[in-house]
């Protein structure tokens, strides 16, 4: 079994249990053309008549601003989704010969594509936060607009619709969204149906199999806090956070240049700038706290503990209506003919039929998992 997924932002291609990264063509082209721009120009803005005529810049590797977004399995390969500077792209790459050309679709200036999900010869791609729908020749049309975002496109598998989450954004009164549903967009009969909600938590991933069951990652909804301050509370605490600032810097100062502390019960590593823990990781913006989240799966019983909190499940709604929670602690998941293939964060698992795990390979924050046939 062949599994594609992306993981910070870079591709792997699973084969066999064996992992290796799916090189990016367009990527190392890309990178090696504004290098070589750079390089070109690097006599204007470096050394001391730069630093005196104002002009002096430092350029960073080109390749750490490229970044794989989405990938959908596509006949013996892949479709992928990418961001090269500030272009959106979408490419195709055969995993059979990852070192082949590859095919282009789609490139766009101060575009900003992301989840797509390819069937027939049509790719149904987040482009800017909506719905669009692309074909192979890179010709798109634009399905959702208005103040929502979408993600995580779905063609179905049991007939043409597609399936996606979106989230309502509030214009006016603050910058609030609300707790991502599920939708169903029907393009031939020009409707847009709710499936699934739930005032409590996001439901994300929507996928849904032959025989009419759906399934979705549902996690807690957190409402986005306002964090700024009234500005009468900003102002009285004012002097308060200089005398912190004044103490703290002079604590410092005082352990990197003098090796003690100036309070004596502070051991010279407690403070606050030390490094986080390496399993202390940051996942959609918020701090993941991996190590607790594993003890905490491990303690209750799963066979392979996630980093991610038990909260975050998989689950399975059967045509009757009826639900079941299939797995907790679930980063994603992909269906496949022996059951669901999903990551906790730390591997590929497959769970089969008969609820059984097994694991196919490490796999550091497996997404956008694809079975390649």
């Amino acid at each position: 079994m062949k599994i594609a997924y992306v993981s910070n932002g870079r591709m792997f291609l699973c084969n066999e249990g064996k992992v290796s990264e799916l090189p990016c063509e367009r990527a190392a082209k890309y990178a090696d053309t504004v290098n070589e721009i750079n390089r070109n120009k690097e006599w204007k803005h470096s050394g001391k008549g730069a630093e005196f005529m104002g002009t002096l810049e430092h350029y960073t590797d080109a390749a750490n601003s490229a970044c794989m977004y989405s990938i959908s399995a596509a006949d013996s390969g892949i479709i992928y989704s990418a961001k090269l500077g500030e272009m959106g792209a979408i490419y195709r790459k055969d995993t059979d010969s990852p070192k082949a050309p590859e095919g282009h679709i789609y490139t766009g200036m101060n575009r900003n594509i992301s989840d797509i999900s390819f069937k027939d010869g049509r790719i149904a791609a987040i482009m800017d936060g909506h719905l669009a729908i692309f074909d192979e020749r890179g010709d798109y049309e634009e399905i959702t607009d208005g103040a929502s975002i979408e993600s995580s496109p779905f063609w179905s598998a049991s007939d043409g619709r597609i399936l996606c989450s979106t989230v309502g954004v509030a214009i006016e009164g603050g910058t609030g969204v609300s707790p991502s549903s599920i939708l169903s967009l029907d393009m031939e009969a020009g409707k847009i149906d709710e499936l699934f909600a739930d005032k409590e938590n996001d439901l994300i991933k929507p996928m849904n199999d032959a025989d009419g069951n759906y399934y979705f990652i549902r996690k807690p909804y957190k409402i986005p806090k306002d964090k700024r301050e009234p500005m009468l509370k900003s102002v009285l605490l004012f002097p308060v956070r200089i005398i912190k600032a004044i103490i703290g810097f002079l604590n410092a100062f005082s352990v990197i240049f003098g090796g003690e502390p100036l309070r004596k019960n502070q051991r010279r590593d407690d403070v606050k700038t030390k490094n986080k823990s390496g399993r202390e990781l940051y996942f959609e913006g918020r701090l993941l706290e991996a190590e607790k989240n594993e003890k905490e799966n491990a303690d209750s019983g799963d066979k392979n503990p996630s980093i991610f909190p038990r909260s975050r499940v998989l689950v399975k709604v059967a045509p009757d209506g009826s639900e079941t929670v299939l797995k907790k602690g679930v980063l994603d998941y992909t269906l496949c003919d022996d059951g669901v293939i999903f990551s906790n964060g730390k591997e590929l698992i497959l769970l089969d039929r008969n609820g059984e795990e097994k694991v196919i390979a490490n796999a550091a924050f497996a997404e956008n998992i694809n079975v390649i046939k």
